[in-house]
């Protein structure tokens, strides 16, 4: 017995394009290490955490950010 091929749908999309969304920034979320230094962490779009700092460096690097901004 011959099986039948099944042909595929054009896909009406180019392959090149890519959906505009508008980037979100992301959300810190305070937390406290087992030293109790207070740390600010980044979670994944699936819940994990994608990037954990310390407040303290965390805020100075902010500062440094706007300032440079500023002038």
């Amino acid at each position: 017995m011959a099986k039948k091929k099944t042909k595929k749908k054009a896909s009406t999309k180019k392959k090149g394009a890519k959906k505009k969304t508008a980037k979100k920034k992301a959300r810190r979320t305070t937390h406290r290490s087992s030293t109790g230094k207070k740390l600010y962490a980044v979670r994944n779009a699936d819940g994990s955490f994608k990037d954990i700092q310390q407040y303290s460096r965390a805020h100075a690097q902010d500062i440094k950010r706007d300032s440079a901004d500023g002038n």
